[in-house]
Order: structure tokens, then sequence, then C-alpha cells
């Protein structure tokens, strides 16, 4: 099953590949495409938690860590009081996560909002779709295509910190289709392959759980084997 997640997983990038810059065109769609900075698609880190919150003032807190290949991992239930200094970024559902310290492991995440009172780190930077000019999901999806990955290496070159700030943010170019039918239908395709490619590792996940079980059972003979009759009667006869 690993070879097939990682056979699903080659067939999605050359998806992207193709998809995200227009090389391949859906059926019904035409029209040219056009380059676009980040900044005219969205806004970036709109919401902020400022100096005069309430001390008591309580949410849920996601942390760089929290975050694992656009899967939310985990998160923390704060208060301003005593929350981490860097949680100030507030989240709405639809917003996109950026991580921007080491930005090359790819530590990012579409909220849907299912996680009320969200407020990430300012690791990240929340992008905000401007929803006239752009689909979330498709920005998200470019946040792991190779157009936006070679603007990062060519910006983290040379620093001591693997780290970009909100202008490098708002400087970022994607390749864009004319229309925003055409956005969502790509987004639409690469989040059917991103289900498909979960289903398969949470398939992986039961069987290891079930294979590690059944083997501790069997090292600490909770669970006997039965003898076939053959040995068990060769036995006896010795």
């Amino acid at each position: 099953m690993e070879a097939l997640i990682a056979k699903k997983r080659a067939i999605k990038q050359a998806a992207m590949q193709q998809l995200l810059t227009g090389r391949t065109r859906l059926p019904g769609f035409s029209g040219e495409w056009e380059t676009r900075r980040v900044g005219e698609l969205a806004e970036v880190d709109p919401e902020n938690l400022s100096a005069s919150t309430p001390p008591d003032f309580s949410f849920n807190y996601i942390s760089i860590d929290g975050v694992d290949a656009g899967r939310l991992a985990g998160y923390t239930k704060e208060s301003f009081r005593t929350a981490p200094s860097r949680a100030r970024r507030v989240v709405r559902a639809g917003d996109v996560l950026m991580s921007t310290v080491r930005p090359a492991l790819r530590g990012h995440l579409f909220f849907d909002g299912r996680l009320l009172n969200a407020v990430c780190s300012t690791g990240f930077a929340v992008l905000r779709a401007k929803r006239d000019r752009c689909e979330p999901h498709f920005l998200f999806a470019h946040l792991f295509g190779d157009i936006v990955d070679a603007q990062l290496q060519a910006l983290l070159v040379g620093s001591n910190y693997p780290a970009i700030n909100g202008t490098d943010v708002r400087g970022l170019r994607v390749t864009c289709p004319p229309t925003l039918e055409e956005q969502r239908a790509i987004a639409s395709i690469l989040a059917d392959m991103d289900a498909e490619i979960a289903a398969l590792e949470r398939r992986l996940a039961k069987t290891r759980a079930v294979k590690q079980g059944m083997m501790q059972q069997l090292l600490t003979g909770s669970i006997r084997l039965p003898i076939p009759n053959a040995v068990a009667e060769n036995g006896s006869d010795q």
C-alpha cells in the first residue's frame, strides 16, 4: 500500500504541474492565463490580536508544529494572558495558512472553519482570498506547486534563517486562468486526489495498528497459536 500511496502522490504532483500552469486545459475552458501576485489575489494577515485584547479572551491556538503537510495535526486551548507571544493571527473559515518558517517543508493548511475561535502563530501568513478574484482552494494548491516552490528557494538562498516575511508572500507570483469557474474546477480535481490519498493513508495506518496489536498479543502470550495435529502427535511419541 505504501507503493500505491507514493504512486498516487506522484500522479497528483504531475497533475499539478499541468493544471496549475495552463499546460493542460480542462474541457469547456479557454482564454489566456495570466500571472498574478499573491497580494493581488488575497489579503495577507488581515486580522491580528492587539495588545488591548482582554487577558481572559480564550481561543484555539494553531502552532507551526500543529500543521503537517496540509493537515491540522493538533492545537491547544489558550487564553490571551498566558498564550505564546506568537499567538496573534486570527483565522476565519476559508483562510489559507502559509508557513513562513521553513516554508520548504510545506506546512500549509486550508482552514475549513470547523475549529472555532482559531488563532494561529505569526509563523504563518494568513491568506484571505479576494473572492471576486481568487478561489481559496486554488491558491492553496499553488503553495504545493513547483511555481511557488522555485520562488521560495530563490528567496531563501544565502539566508541564515529559513524564513520569509509578509512582503515576500505578497510578491509571490502564481499563474491563474481567466475565470473563477476554471480555478474552482482545477481545485476540485486536486482536492479529489488529496481525498483519495488521505483514504489510503488511513487504511495504511489502520493496517499497521492491527498488525502491531496482533504482534503484541502474540509476543506476550495473550493469544496462543493452535498446535498442528501432526506436530502434537510427534511430540507425544517422544
